[in-house]
């Protein structure tokens, strides 16, 4: 998710369209396809359901930063973003966990889905030590999927543009290809960027 984030990171802080088609651009280069396919899932609008509930994640923040909830709570009516408010309580170690090199796809696939599977006391145990191995930028990109709240500032005209000039693709005809259900596999990504 190094990757992913870093593109965020990127995409948020810049206001010239072009740098920004360049920073998706450099990223699909380098991307495996699997991560292509959820990077163009999660730049259109498309979202993860929601894991975990917004409250349960105050609750861990208070838990594991050791700050008491009220102190959170007003810190987040200050800050205005769960997950800025997170990014900036949560106390982390000098390294980190492998965990910070897992690709995007296995984040979402592997490491993020099957936590609709687990109880709200696994879910935060999990999710509370993933904030103390990651770096401030993952932390944040993390908290905003765990809540399906990501949103990037790019438009899907800017990622089309960003595709359009990786593949020499015309853009309309990669618009068309995004056109409907877009499901995040690597087999899509291919089938997407595949000059016929």
């Amino acid at each position: 998710m190094r990757a992913f984030a870093a593109l965020y990171t990127a995409l948020d802080e810049s206001n010239a369209t072009r740098d920004k088609v360049e920073a998706m651009l450099e990223y699909f280069r380098a991307a495996a396809p699997a991560n292509a396919a959820w990077a163009v899932h999660v730049l259109t609008g498309g979202k993860l359901k929601r894991l975990v509930r917004s409250s349960d994640l105050r609750d861990w923040l208070s838990q594991s930063s050791g700050y008491p909830a009220w102190l959170v709570d007003e810190t987040y009516a200050h800050v205005g973003d769960l997950a800025e408010t997170i990014t900036l309580l949560t106390r982390r170690g000098e390294t980190y966990d492998e965990i910070a090199e897992l690709p995007l796809h296995e984040w979402i696939e592997e490491v993020l889905q099957p936590l609709t599977r687990l109880t709200p006391a696994e879910q935060g145990e999990r999710v509370r030590r993933w904030w103390s191995q990651l770096p401030r930028d993952q932390v944040f990109v993390l908290c905003k999927l765990l809540t399906g709240s990501l949103r990037v500032g790019v438009s899907q005209r800017l990622v089309v543009q960003a595709l359009a000039k990786l593949t020499e693709i015309p853009g309309e005809r990669i618009a068309h290809r995004l056109t409907g259900t877009f499901v995040p596999t690597a087999t899509a990504w291919t089938a997407l960027v595949a000059v016929l």
